[in-house]
């Protein structure tokens, strides 16, 4: 780390805590030898583990309580926390959660660390937790979206690498895609196109509509408003053309047909063998390896679209964010700066097999060729602004069923979507 950095840290540090000193001083707390609780969705186990490796446990200002929270639970179990007058001083949220949660949370201002100060510190996909008066959480670490390949399929039917581009899937059915005689799929190139049995739909459509240059939703006046049906000037707006990308593949008359709902779960059957693609996260490489150790698994960054001039895939990042539970603020805005801080933030995501969030340490090498493709793709990953991710999977898979289902074409399908998006985010 550079000279210049390390000051500009260290103020970035100072600043902040400064800000949020008048709640401490209201609340009558003190930032020496303060016991803080802490929800997280990782499990316990890591997070012990990282706290033993950063030498977090040893801290003298400040000791950390660490309660896993699964992120389905999440909502429920801190509303009921905090009206029972208890709840977490900080919290581990995703970026598609803090939305929902943005009224439990403390802002930390502009006015204690710059947007310029922010912006040049983490990934670009830290600014979803900033608004016009701050932010609400400090990037943590980042689980991107990646392609996983079964080298073996590859290899047999001569084909060199995984595809770049995403015009190339349709050359690779032909040469992937198996059927029996009665016309069922056997072997899949890649699960695209249905719902029940591809756990991360939601996610790959959302990348699929980034990519095409659509925002999903964004802030306006303050407000949460759906760009689903924003054509950004374009003839057709983005997220139909990747509505119509995605839902092609479960189409049976289509000659690149790859998929349909009576195949296994897509993780599973690529774990068997027989898909020769997978879109999923950087977080399940270890998952894939333990259940088919005999699986040659290669892993690339996710195809691209060939008229965009942006490098994009999807990522679910993670930040620490100050609960307005909190008893001593400043105590708590304290750790959460230790953990962000680069030997922690690099000790958290080696233990977590995840990408850091911070850009010094992704200019770095990685620690192998797979972490190298996590930590680029951390670079490019986006995500958008949810105002309430269950009930948006469940709006995406309504989406994605009607038009394969042939309810609806796909232009009504995302005017359906749009009005259901603007209403959750009211």
């Amino acid at each position: 780390m550079s000279k210049f950095q390390i000051i500009l840290l260290a103020i970035f540090g100072v600043a902040i805590v400064g800000a949020v000193l008048v709640f401490s001083l209201a609340r009558g707390g003190s930032s020496a030898s303060v016991s803080l609780v802490v929800w997280g969705p990782f499990s316990s186990s890591d997070f012990s583990n990282f706290a033993q490796a950063s030498g977090l446990s040893s801290n003298k200002t400040f000791t950390i309580k660490y309660i896993e929270e699964p992120a389905a639970d999440f909502d429920a179990d801190y509303t009921e926390a905090l009206a029972e007058g208890k709840g977490p001083d900080l919290v581990i949220l995703s970026q598609d959660q803090f939305w929902q949660e943005r009224n439990k949370l403390i802002v930390i201002p502009y006015s204690s660390v710059s947007q310029n100060d922010f912006v040049s510190t983490f990934i670009p996909e830290g600014n979803l937790f900033a608004v016009s008066t701050g932010v609400y959480a400090l990037p943590l670490v980042v689980d991107p979206m990646v392609l996983y390949s079964n080298s073996d399929l590859l290899n047999a039917a001569a084909i060199a690498e995984p595809p770049q581009y995403w015009d190339e899937i349709y050359n690779y059915t032909d040469k992937l895609t198996q059927k029996d005689a009665a016309g069922n799929i056997t072997q899949s190139t890649i699960a695209l196109g249905g719902t029940t049995n591809i756990p991360h739909a939601k996610d790959i459509l959302s990348l699929l509509m980034l990519q095409a240059g659509t925002a999903i939703a964004d802030i306006q006046n303050g407000a949460l408003t759906s760009e689903l049906q924003n054509s950004y000037g374009l003839t057709e707006d983005p997220a139909t053309s990747a509505l119509d990308f995605y839902t092609q593949f479960s189409n049976s008359q289509k000659p690149f047909y790859s998929w349909n709902p009576a195949l296994p779960s897509a993780q599973t059957d690529f774990i068997s063998g027989n898909s020769a693609f997978y879109l999923g996260y950087a977080s399940e490489m270890p998952i894939l390896k333990a259940k088919n150790p005999n699986l040659t698994v290669g892993v690339s960054a996710v195809p691209q679209s060939r008229v965009s001039n942006k490098v994009v895939t999807f990522g679910t990042l993670y930040g620490i964010a100050l609960a307005k539970s909190a008893v001593n603020p400043t105590a708590a805005l304290t750790a959460a700066i230790t953990v962000v801080s680069s030997a922690s933030d690099a000790s958290l995501a080696q233990t977590l097999g995840l990408a850091p969030a911070r850009r010094d340490l992704l200019s770095q090498a990685a620690p192998d060729g797979v972490s190298q493709v996590f930590y680029n793709a951390a670079l490019q990953a986006k995500g958008w602004i949810d105002p309430n991710p269950s009930k948006t999977a469940s709006l995406f898979g309504d989406m994605i069923d009607s038009v394969t289902s042939g309810r609806a074409r796909t232009d009504e399908a995302i005017g359906t979507a749009n009005d259901e998006l603007n209403a959750l985010s009211n």
